[in-house]
């Protein structure tokens, strides 16, 4: 199969399941919004984000294990031993992260105002089912890992129907009859646990027996921890950058600011989630390509996919001050949601055009065994983006979006930069002949 049919194959299964995801949640966050109310909904939201900030605590193993999993002429002793030696770190990362969700949020919902929304009961409940989901969940990212390194990404996206499905059509369908959000995180656990289940099934195709079962080997982790603690800073900020507003907002502001400015975010994030998809079947793509006869072509893709999220990003504009008011109303339901989220999305829908260009620069600088780059420009525009949301707060809502846009303005041009330097580089380094023995 050529290069880009392959591409086009395995983002067309992302995209896919993420459209799907895409249309589920705009119909579950208008429908939870209303069963909740606007205070619940901002306190669902909050602690949701504990799922995804968690997920991120695998000091970089992820991209670490489908990077060496994708690499042309590994051994199957090799695969082995990444196999094993990942799953033992991921079972040892699980337990700990149970502990450390649970304890944390049993700390902060004494002291942060916003849930005094909820009673003791509510809380405990929600604390502990939502701490194993964190657990469930990593274990999920390690089976995840082997489908994306084969590039099966119809195997892959099985998460994305029955997690996804969880957390929003059938979450929102249950809020109806049960408006507690405790229910709402049990029925999500129960989903992780298929997800687990059927990845299993999948993963004992490829590794049987003792080849299956989690053994820690001391140079293969040593391997992993180097290209994934590269990459772990980057990733971390990914996700500070996308919940550290609802901290700043549910301290500072209200809970019901966490509802306002989560609602143009997730559009946001959904939009650079189309980019990501790609970005995701990008990665091994781009790290089989990396070969003396086929890296030009990865050049020529690298620019034709951002070529195009750029007019993605230019119409993402056009849309928002256009029909963006019309459609937070057709959407929402709520006057005073869509009145304050609406100034919020017109802000960020700038912020979305540079944020959009990083996945695949990102992806290829991984691939090229530079993840310390991205992680470079991650943890600068995170840095970036609490120094002027802390001036910036006494706006409101708002003043975090402009914040958000005052720090990518500064990084992503920088970002692009450097990753085109650094192909260059590599191609020069691939086409130079081998000296003469």
């Amino acid at each position: 199969m050529s290069i880009k049919r392959s591409l086009i194959k395995n983002a067309a299964f992302n995209l896919s399941g993420y459209f799907y995801l895409l249309l589920a949640s705009f119909f579950s966050i208008s429908v939870l919004l209303n069963n909740l109310g606007r205070d619940i909904f901002g306190v669902y939201i909050f602690l949701v984000s504990f799922i995804s900030l968690a997920a991120v605590f695998d000091f970089g193993i992820s991209n670490a294990v489908v990077r060496k999993l994708s690499l042309p002429d590994t051994t199957r002793e090799e695969n082995v031993k990444t196999w094993k030696t990942s799953f033992a770190i991921y079972i040892a990362l699980a337990v700990v992260l149970f502990i450390c969700v649970f304890v944390l949020l049993q700390y902060l919902s004494r002291i942060m105002p916003l849930f005094v929304h909820l009673d003791r009961n509510t809380i405990n409940w929600s604390i502990g089912i939502l701490s194993s989901i964190v657990f469930v969940n990593h274990l999920n990212t390690h089976l995840l890992n082997l489908s994306q390194a084969k590039q099966r990404f119809d195997i892959f996206n099985s998460k994305t129907i029955l997690v996804g499905s969880a957390n929003t059509i059938i979450s929102a369908l249950v809020s109806g009859a049960y408006p507690n959000i405790a229910i709402l995180f049990l029925v999500q656990l129960v989903f992780h646990i298929l997800t687990f289940m059927f990845m299993v099934f999948y993963s004992l195709k490829y590794f049987t027996g003792k080849d299956f079962t989690p053994s820690y080997d001391k140079q293969t982790g040593k391997e992993l921890f180097s290209f994934g603690l590269r990459n772990f800073v980057g990733t971390l900020a990914g996700q500070v950058e996308n919940q550290f507003s609802n901290f700043i907002l549910g301290a500072m502001v209200s809970a019901r600011a966490i509802t306002s400015f989560s609602i143009p975010q997730s559009i946001v994030a959904k939009g650079a989630g189309v980019v990501s998809q790609v970005a995701q079947a990008f990665f091994p793509l781009s790290t089989s390509l990396l070969e003396k006869d086929r890296i030009k072509k990865l050049k020529k893709l690298v620019l034709g996919i951002e070529g195009l999220t750029l007019i993605g990003g230019v119409l993402a504009v056009f849309l928002s001050f256009t029909i963006g008011q019309s459609f937070l109303t057709w959407w929402l339901k709520d006057p005073v949601v869509v009145a304050s989220a609406y100034p919020i999305l017109k802000v960020l829908s700038f912020y979305f055009v540079l944020v959009s260009l990083t996945p695949i620069p990102t992806a290829l600088l991984q691939g090229l065994n530079k993840p310390q780059i991205p992680s470079f420009f991650g943890a600068l525009t995170v840095s970036l983006e609490i120094i002027f949301s802390l001036f910036l707060v006494r706006m409101g809502a708002i003043g975090i979006a402009y914040a958000f846009l005052i720090s990518v303005c500064i990084t992503v041009p920088s970002i692009l930069i450097v990753t085109w330097k650094q192909l260059e580089l590599e191609i020069i380094k691939i086409s130079e002949p081998l000296p003469k023995q």
